[in-house]
C-alpha cells in the first residue's frame, strides 16, 4: 500500500521527522513493519516522567492505527 494513499499531510509529515522521509510509491508488509517499529520507538524514547509519552503517542495515534489496519 502506497502510505501516500493513506496519511493526510499532517501525518505524513509527522512520519518524515521519525523515519525519514516517506516516498510516495508501494511499500511492502517488512516496510510496514519496520515503519511501524521506528515510531514506537521514538514515543518510547520519550520521558515518563513529564508525561512526552503519553503526548507523543496521542500524537501518533492515528498513524498507528492507519499501519496496524493496512499493512495487511
Amino acid at each position: 500500500m502506497n502510505p501516500f494513499k493513506i496519511f493526510n499531510v499532517e501525518e505524513i509529515e509527522k512520519i518524515n521527522k521519525i523515519v525519514g522521509t516517506v516516498e510516495n510509491r508501494e511499500y511492502t508488509k517488512e516496510e510496514w513493519n519496520m515503519m511501524e517499529s521506528s515510531i514506537l520507538a521514538d514515543i518510547m524514547s520519550k520521558s515518563s516522567k513529564n508525561g512526552d509519552i503519553s503526548k507523543s503517542r496521542n500524537e501518533l495515534d492515528s498513524v498507528l492505527t492507519k499501519i496496524e489496519r493496512y499493512r495487511a
